[in-house]
């Protein structure tokens, strides 16, 4: 090939008489190591558990769920990262005895990470929510639980296992939301109820430290005040009259002792002489004492004795006439009305300060039991409230135990799968052998471009730039066809050897790769099978 003209044409049968077995042997190698690979991989099956999101069975108008209806994706989201959490798949792990040989190179939470690359939660939609995609409105009630595995039962039970777990998350989250709030609302409840009672007690401490000075008894209050004021004044007009009559009848008394004289007939001495004298004139008449006149007449002088005694022993005269009694007489009745309206004045003016006192605590008191009376009419309304949103919570916990709410249900159980989702060993092969061909090619372009001998005489006079007179053919003689024939046969028996030692290989490998379990375990699946296929119906979210 001459290098130094670029347009010449590429002498192709040139160059596959000098690269092609090494395009071929390049094409071959990466085919065969393609197909290798292709068959060393394992077979992954894919299961798949349906679940559909059934709405509340008891209309919503009567019976509120209580559970705060989000989105299905963040529902999903949430409860995925729940369901795909470290120790949930740890335990599915150990349950189902996953990734057996791993657990000697791999670190727990590596397995983990690894089987998370093999599940996959995705939506189902139907037409309508594919115009909805369109418009990024995706509204769908239906998702799948996908999980890939080489064991196709395995991967069933896990897929199944998975929904099922969904299935209880949703229980039991429902039933956990329901009966917090219904603890919430019995907690709210009872610490409202002690406040209450703290409050009455107070209300009741303010009221009886407070007697009397109430709001409610403010209008009693004024009207005693009132009438206590009333009395007082009469009390006073009582007390000024009696004083005033007490110097009126003193003055009278006065005037009719300096007016009356020792004969004078209206004055107690003469009278209790005359009685006397009369007694003496009964008793010389024949009159016993047991006469009702004598009787009377010593009744009256007695009385009128001890009257005279009593004023002579207290120092004072005894009044000289009638007048002066009677004067006498009626300035004592209006000292006693005056001692009596003093009496009546000092107490009616205690009363009137203590109604006074009374009216003027009123609206401190009042204050206070404002601020009590509101407290207590918040506690109360909070407890009102609260006291019917513990009835609504307790149905709505009974809702969801009898599991009357919103609910997941499995639409479709897993199945086992029949074949093997991946690899798609046919389209491995393809780019395999795209790739070989391209690769073979390639490398034999890059040798030819690469190799500085010459192999016609154009590249000879090319090279020296003077013309070759003359070119000898190659020369092959009888022999020579014979070695080629054997060398050509050889490389054949060669190439097919090595092919067919590479496509036993890769079925051997296959075979060991995917090795199915033998008749007794199938038969153990098979009853595992049917086991988890009655679950879901039993179990339903």
């Amino acid at each position: 090939m001459n290098l130094d003209q670029s347009t010449q044409v590429l002498d192709v049968f040139g160059f596959l008489r000098r690269r092609g077995k090494l395009a071929a042997i390049v094409a071959g190698g990466v085919i065969l190591a393609m197909y290798w690979i292709a068959m060393a991989l394992p077979n992954l099956y894919t299961s798949a558990a349906v679940i559909m999101v059934e709405p509340q069975s008891i209309d919503e108008a009567l019976v509120d769920s209580g559970v705060r209806e989000v989105e299905l994706n963040e529902r999903l989201s949430l409860m995925t990262s729940e369901i795909l959490s470290r120790s949930r798949l740890s335990d599915i792990i150990d349950r189902f005895g996953l990734y057996p040989e791993d657990h000697k190179d791999m670190q727990r939470f590596e397995i983990v990470e690894m089987m998370r690359d093999f599940i996959r939660v995705e939506p189902v939609l139907n037409e309508l929510s594919e115009g909805q995609r369109r418009n990024r409105e995706l509204r769908f009630n239906t998702f799948r639980i996908v999980f890939r595995h080489e064991d196709p039962i395995v991967a069933r039970d896990v897929a199944q296992a998975i929904a099922n777990d969904f299935i209880n998350a949703n229980i039991k989250d429902r039933t956990e939301v329901t009966g917090k709030s219904l603890e919430f609302m019995r907690d709210e409840i009872e610490s409202l109820s002690g406040e209450l009672t703290s409050v009455e007690k107070s209300i009741a401490g303010v009221k009886a430290e407070n007697a009397g000075r109430l709001p409610e008894e403010i209008d009693s209050n004024q009207r005693m005040l009132q009438f206590a004021m009333s009395d007082l004044r009469d009390a006073q007009r009582v007390f000024d009259t009696a004083q005033s009559d007490a110097a009126f009848w003193r003055n009278q008394a006065l005037t009719a002792s300096e007016l009356s004289s020792p004969n004078d007939t209206t004055s107690p001495t003469y009278r209790l002489k005359q009685l006397e004298l009369g007694r003496a004139a009964m008793v010389a008449k024949g009159f016993t004492n047991k006469h009702p006149d004598v009787v009377q007449l010593e009744a009256e002088i007695s009385a009128l004795r001890e009257s005279l005694n009593s004023a002579s022993e207290d120092g004072a005269a005894g009044p000289s006439s009638a007048s002066e009694q009677q004067a006498l007489a009626e300035q004592g009745r209006a000292e006693l009305r005056a001692k009596a309206a003093a009496e009546d004045i000092e107490r009616l003016r205690a009363t009137v300060a203590d109604f006074e006192a009374r009216l003027a605590a009123t609206p401190a008191v009042a204050e206070r039991l404002d601020a009590l009376s509101r407290r207590y009419d918040h506690l109360y309304r909070s407890y009102q409230d609260f006291s019917n949103r513990l009835q609504q919570a307790g149905v709505q916990a009974d809702l969801e135990r009898r599991q009357l709410g919103e609910r997941f249900r499995i639409l479709e159980p897993a199945e086992r799968a029949p074949e093997p989702s991946s690899p798609n060993r046919i389209l491995l092969l393809t780019l395999g052998a795209i790739l070989g061909i391209v690769l073979g090619v390639g490398i034999g372009l890059v040798s030819e471009l690469t190799d500085s001998s010459m192999h016609t005489s154009s590249d000879l006079q090319s090279a020296l730039g003077i013309p070759v007179l003359a070119s000898v053919p190659r020369i092959v003689l009888e022999s020579d066809r014979a070695a080629r024939s054997r060398r050509i046969m050889h490389e054949a028996v060669a190439a097919f050897a090595v092919v067919f030692v590479v496509l036993v290989g890769g079925l051997v490998t296959y075979y060991f790769v995917n090795a199915q379990p033998d008749r007794a375990v199938a038969e153990q699946e098979g009853a595992a099978e049917a086991q988890a296929r009655v679950a879901p119906r039993t179990g339903r979210g």
